[in-house]
């Protein structure tokens, strides 16, 4: 994994922070639900103007999608083809600790988060074979406390 995407994933959080009052006011408005998912369009937007900056011998291809509150992050690797599934699990599990804190961590204080913004990582190699897959939300969050 590319310990350079985690800055960029900051600047992100920090810029989403901005458009996102903090007030906790529940269920959401059809405002607030459509604020947040510009949020994610921006989240998205700014990861794919960046996706460059994530390549590595390793990374083939790094982009982001926004689908309503979600942001999906679809990365394509360059590993062997037909990995059995325990290296599968041990790829995954390893991916999902380094990046579910750091996520959780930089959405610590981030209201859009608190209202349903949500993140997707997706690992495929070259092959369109998928690697991992793993969502993080504040339920996901509120697990890693």
């Amino acid at each position: 994994m590319n310990n350079r995407s985690i800055p960029s994933l900051r600047l992100l959080f920090v810029f989403a922070l901005s458009y996102v009052s903090a007030t906790q006011a529940q269920p959401l408005t059809s405002a607030q639900i459509k604020q947040i998912e510009e949020i994610a369009q921006t989240v998205a937007s700014q990861h794919n103007a960046n996706s460059n900056a994530m390549l590595d011998d390793m990374t083939v291809s790094s982009r982001a999608v926004a689908i309503g509150r979600n942001v999906r992050f679809e990365n394509v690797l360059r590993v062997k083809q037909g990995l059995p599934p325990a290296k599968l699990k041990e790829f995954s599990d390893e991916t999902q600790r380094e990046i579910v804190p750091k996520s959780c961590a930089f959405n610590a204080n981030n209201p859009g988060f608190n209202r349903g913004l949500s993140y997707t990582f997706s690992y495929v190699n070259i092959y369109g074979e998928k690697l991992a897959e793993f969502n993080v939300d504040k339920a996901i969050c509120n697990l890693q406390r």
